[in-house]
């Protein structure tokens, strides 16, 4: 035994009560030096200096025979995951940074040693790993895996790389902008609104558990003591006094029972640190901070903040539970929820029209369908590669585009450069309209369908031909069809009895058949029932999505860069599988979202799903910044995050671009993001493009030509291939309509391919006012009463003097010179005014001169309204409109003087 050596026993207990005397027996055998170590954690990394698991030290896990699953679940793990540091470390585990190997994503792994943990202890351990499991929020921490093995409880979860908002605080040396609270407010609000539907309460809320992102992203952790409300919580309310005595409510420092009110006390004081960046309530010992607490001790919020906030705080730290609102109605309050399920019209029929666009991502702009018609009302627009089909209120439908396969509806093969009404439909109560690459269908009143076009598609059956005319579809005449939706090759029909029929191209199971094969005929697929009812249908060019009446998604077809959001995450201690995840050919149920979902955009390699919050969320490729994340990398799996930068945005349609991404908004606003497309230019180009904030430039590396051909003549060098990236949602337009007269608005988007056409709508409210009772017709004669004609032709004439009429004129002209004056300054004092408010507002960091400021600016308002007061008592009276002449203009004298 030489000096430095080591020597283990394996225990199955957390430790020996000799252990000392042991240690001093075996060191007096020998006069080596020698090191005595009792190992309970036989999985852990941290045993010094080894670094590795102390089975590793003696045994070749490799050459074991009839090892455990567990065991193989650890070295899978090791070759999936690299070590990174450990991050922290308690009295009763540690947490251990890692690094997937796959995708660059980093996680968080708890070792907990159960075996230094009482019963309580354990149970709240193991209360984490069983709420974790169950929640799924993109505001709460992500749980993937945990496993158990002699005794050391090891949790996987989600890496948040912005520190906690209590270090945040600490490092502010100034007011936060009532932006940024409101941000980071109305996520904290959307986590705990999601936990208390579940039946959650947090029970210790507060900074230190508000974990961040590095980009902005708020993540509610630290479950250890939450508690699941049962029938009982929920009516007498819980009963156990836990929490930071800085956040707790007070009806837990009663002892009375608290529910989840008890959390939104937790989340005012959270909001107040916010905005003065120091805590609520302090006190120098317990029974202090519990008396500021029940009487509600709390200063002022001094910061520049709006009474909005204000009236918040104050809402979520009242004394009585019951008066403070819940997280729905505070996120509400924060942000005013708006309906973004658009209405077909936000008018009559006959009181907009409707323009249509053509939408380049080029050049970020739009242009007008050449030869559209006139007046009219777009109520639905369905585009293909091939050609596009309108269908207005007035119950006509227009289509243009290619026309090889009769999918025009013209009754013949001829192409339309230019919209035109299709004869074939006139009569017909059209329903929707929806166009495929080469064929259209067409949903009729009493669900009927119709199909031309290509054979292959219309459902028609196998040995049909190409149809150049509407056509019913027969398969479908025994149901009553409620939703039609195709795509690129594929339909699908939703029936009232709920049923699904499905036929075209089954390639990648878009189908949701079961396999990938051709159908013919409409042919009806198993839906899951459990998530409700399905109301509509969203088809791509090789995927699938269902939308239930309670807000759910139920995906089929393709998963390429995990765009549906089906692949699960392989768990850190899991068992290295092959599992196809690429492709789904069976309806499959997606993750639930925050949110309802109220409308989906099934894109190439895109998804983008709206929810009633108004939150859009983007899945699948990020290769050209289409997730509006403003970077290109991978994202990790699992990745379920709003568009920040649209959170503030009531997001009412989306739509999934080749390489970019469209939203619009209930405010009648459009962003962009995304690519705009490779080109070539010069390295000035590249430098000036270079310095522009909202665009980002990264060269493609291409196989160029070699630049000396094998003639030996030297090739002329091309410019650089570049493509231009917008990285973060950009405006690109808004329309405004605050005029009475004049409304208008984002109406809807869609498109395929390159096709992406844009509506707006238009209306002029002067046409809907009935003026035909107020403005009668000039040539009319109308008959004045005998006594007033007899008045003007009797009246007296009184003369005025030259001198009186002069001091008249000098008397109004005075007064009026005086009016002006005042007038004059009132608007000096205004911008006194408004620079007093600049300063005061501007003021951050320190209140000193404030209240003088406050001072001079209540006087100068005082001021301001004196000289208005002044104003209103010597101003003429207001002037009428000029009314419609009722009789002939009298030009006798008397008329004149009067």
């Amino acid at each position: 035994m030489n000096d430095g050596a080591f020597v283990d026993f394996f225990l199955n207990t957390a430790s020996l009560p000799d252990q000392n005397s042991i240690v001093s027996a075996l060191q007096s055998m020998t006069k080596k030096k020698i090191a005595v170590r009792f190992v309970s954690k036989f999985l852990s990394t941290d045993l010094h200096p080894h670094n590795r698991r102390i089975v590793e030290v003696y045994l070749n896990i490799n050459q074991l025979h009839g090892k455990s699953d567990d065991m193989s679940r650890v070295t899978t793990a090791a070759s999936r995951y690299e070590r990174i540091k450990t991050v922290g470390k308690g009295a009763f585990g540690s947490a251990v940074l890692y690094k997937k190997r796959d995708d660059g994503s980093l996680v968080i792994v708890k070792e907990i040693n159960m075996y230094d943990l009482d019963s309580v202890q354990r149970q709240s351990a193991l209360n984490e790993v069983n709420l974790l499991s169950r929640i799924d929020h993109p505001n709460i921490i992500s749980y993937y895996d945990s496993f158990e093995e002699d005794g050391i409880l090891m949790i996987e979860m989600e890496y948040a790389d912005g520190g906690t908002l209590a270090q945040y605080l600490a490092k502010s040396q100034t007011f936060l902008s009532e932006e940024i609270i409101t941000d980071l407010m109305v996520q904290m609000l959307s986590a705990v609104s999601y936990l208390h539907d579940n039946s959650v309460l947090h029970r210790d809320l507060k900074t230190a558990n508000i974990f961040l992102t590095a980009d902005g992203f708020v993540k509610v952790g630290d479950f250890g003591i939450s508690k699941i409300m049962g029938t009982d919580t929920i009516a007498q309310g819980a009963k156990t006094v836990v929490g930071t005595p800085y956040y707790i409510s007070p009806e837990m420092c009663c002892g009375e029972p608290y529910n989840q009110k008890s959390d939104m006390w937790a989340l005012g004081c959270i909001l107040y640190e916010m905005t003065c960046l120091q805590k609520a309530f302090e006190g120098d010992n317990l029974p202090v901070l519990v008396n500021k607490i029940m009487n509600c001790m709390y200063e002022p919020i001094r910061g520049p903040y709006s009474s909005q906030i204000k009236l918040l705080v104050r809402e979520l730290l009242l004394r009585v539970p019951e008066k403070r609102p819940t997280a729905s109605e505070a996120l509400t309050m924060l942000r005013p929820s708006v309906n973004v399920q658009r209405p077909r019209s936000f008018r009559p029929v006959s009181t907009f029209i409707s323009t249509v666009y053509t939408f380049s991502a080029s050049t970020i702009s739009l242009h007008p369908v050449q030869n559209f018609p006139e007046k009219v009302s777009v109520r639905q627009i369905s585009v293909s590669e091939t050609h596009q089909l309108i269908l207005t209120y007035s119950n006509e439908v227009y289509a243009w585009g290619q026309n090889s396969k009769g999918q025009l509806g013209m009754g013949d093969r001829v192409d339309r450069k230019t919209p035109f009404l299709v004869p074939t439909l006139r009569g017909r109560d059209v329903h929707s309209v929806s166009a495929g690459n080469g064929f259209s269908l067409f949903s009729c009143d009493r669900g009927a369908v119709l199909a031309c076009g290509c054979k292959r598609f219309t459902g028609l059956g196998k040995g049909s031909d190409d149809v150049l005319r509407p056509s019913l579809v027969n398969a479908l005449l025994r149901v009553n069809v409620v939703e039609l939706t195709c795509s690129y090759e594929h339909c699908i029909a939703l029936t009232e009895e709920n049923e699904c029929f499905v036929w075209g191209s089954g390639e990648c199971g878009k189908l949701g058949t079961g396999d990938s094969q051709h159908v013919y005929d409409p042919t009806k697929i198993t839906v899951p029932t459990s998530v409700g009812r399905v109301i509509t249908a969203r088809c791509g060019i090789d995927a699938t999505v269902l939308l239930t009446e309670t807000g759910h998604l139920i995906a089929m077809g393709s998963n390429k860069y995990n765009k549906l959001n089906l692949a699960c995450r392989t768990g850190f201690f899991s068992k290295e599988e092959k599992v196809n995840v690429e492709c789904f050919s069976l309806p499959t149920v997606m993750k639930t979202f925050p949110a309802r979902a109220i409308d989906v955009d099934v894109g190439r390699n895109n998804l983008a799903v709206i929810l009633e919050s108004g939150q859009v969320f983007f899945f699948g490729c990020n290769s050209h910044g289409e997730l509006g994340l403003a970077h290109t990398d991978v994202v990790p799996l699992c990745h379920m995050r709003p568009v920040k930068s649209l959170l503030s945005k009531p997001c009412s349609m989306a739509y999934c671009g080749d390489g970019y991404s469209l939203v619009g908004t209930t405010e009648s606003e459009l962003y962009f993001w995304g690519s705009k497309g490779i080109v070539r230019s010069s390295i000035a180009t590249l430098q000036n493009l270079d310095d522009t904030k909202d665009v980002a430039v990264v060269q493609r590396v291409a196989n160029e030509e070699k630049a000396v051909s094998r003639w030996g003549v030297k090739r002329k060098e091309k410019l650089p291939a570049v493509e231009h990236i917008v990285p973060l949602p950009a405006l690109i337009l808004r329309l405004d309509s605050d005029l009475s007269e004049y409304k208008i608005r984002l109406s809807m988007i869609n498109g395929r391919g390159e096709n992406v056409f844009v509506v707006i709508d238009s209306s002029n409210s002067k046409s809907i006012i009935n003026t035909s009772e107020n403005s009668p017709n000039d040539n009319d004669s109308t008959i004045v009463n005998t006594w007033l004609k007899n008045e003007f032709e009797n009246a007296e004439i009184i003369p005025m003097s030259a001198q009186k009429r002069k001091a008249g004129k000098g008397r109004n002209s005075s007064v009026a010179s005086d009016d002006i004056k005042i007038q004059m300054s009132e608007s000096a004092l205004m911008k006194e005014i408004e620079s007093l408010k600049s300063a005061i507002s501007q003021q951050s960091s320190t209140f000193q001169g404030q209240q003088d400021q406050m001072t001079a600016l209540q006087e100068k308002l005082l001021e301001l309204q004196a000289r208005q007061a002044y104003l209103r008592n010597h101003e003429p009276p207001p002037a009428y409109a000029k009314k419609t002449i009722l009789f002939p203009e009298n030009g006798s004298k008397t008329c004149s003087i009067l």
